[in-house]
């Protein structure tokens, strides 16, 4: 992929530099390069009018979206986060400004649970997001819940920080589980694994045993894999099939 000139100096100094010209290291939890590419290469296939990105900080991925964003006419990036000043000294901000994306941004400086509700009330449509913001499972389900509001049928919602954080792993089975959306598409290649002879007895007297399926945790029943959610993935892509049409009860364990 081109890679911008902001951008590449980034990746290779390992430093970013405030407005005042201010230089700060490159903190550790910015998504790396490969994640990148494969965002921009998510977002070069679907060509999104409207995206929407939880989190900028130094503003790395949101760098490697609006790369691809830029080679489409009228594209916007709406981006949340409400500790760009306080935080992160405007730094990612500048860095998507001196990159000549400014045009493409539409920045809100509040928490996401404020922001979203907003646009939704204001009928903005999305037809793409990446959600890298408070990593409990309530904040992120939050987030998933507003965004799905939004998302058109077709649209692609992707979670960050999916191989290490145990709400947003849990988040993803409620997703796969409960809602109509499908694995569009996991950060990393599934490796070879084949169930032990422990878990192979486990799942017999499971499918044999309604009380064992009660007492037993959704994760043991039905694997991430068996999901298509694979564990070494930071990133999980879904793909929204249909609008939400369950029952005022509905419910499957996650």
């Amino acid at each position: 992929m081109p890679m911008n000139a902001v951008l590449e100096r980034i990746l290779h100094t390992r430093e970013v530099e405030t407005v005042e010209g201010q230089r700060l290291p490159l903190e550790g939890s910015e998504v790396p390069a490969a994640e990148g590419r494969w965002l921009h290469a998510i977002v070069t296939e679907i060509k999104p009018a409207v995206s929407l990105e939880v989190g900028l900080a130094n503003g790395l991925s949101a760098l490697f979206i609006c790369e691809a964003l830029a080679q489409q006419d009228r594209a916007r990036h709406i981006i949340i986060d409400p500790y760009q000043e306080t935080d992160w000294h405007a730094v990612g901000l500048t860095n998507l400004r001196r990159a000549g994306y400014g045009g493409l941004v539409e920045f809100y400086p509040l928490p996401s649970h404020q922001a979203l509700p907003q646009l939704e009330a204001r009928g903005v449509t999305l037809d793409f997001a990446f959600v890298d913001g408070m990593h409990t499972f309530d904040y992120a389900l939050v987030d998933f819940f507003y965004i799905d509001r939004m998302l058109r049928v077709g649209g692609v919602v992707v979670l960050d920080d999916t191989d290490c954080y145990p709400g947003l792993r849990k988040l993803c089975r409620f997703i796969a589980k409960n809602r109509a959306y499908s694995v569009y598409r996991c950060s990393s290649l599934p490796r070879e694994r084949r169930p032990t002879l422990k878990h192979r007895a486990f799942e017999g007297v499971a499918r044999a045993s309604g009380t064992v399926r009660r007492l037993a945790r959704p994760e043991a029943l039905e694997p991430d894999l068996a999901l298509g959610l694979i564990p070494e993935s930071r990133c999980i892509a879904f793909q929204k099939q249909a609008d939400d049409a369950r029952r005022w009860d509905f419910h499957q364990e996650f």
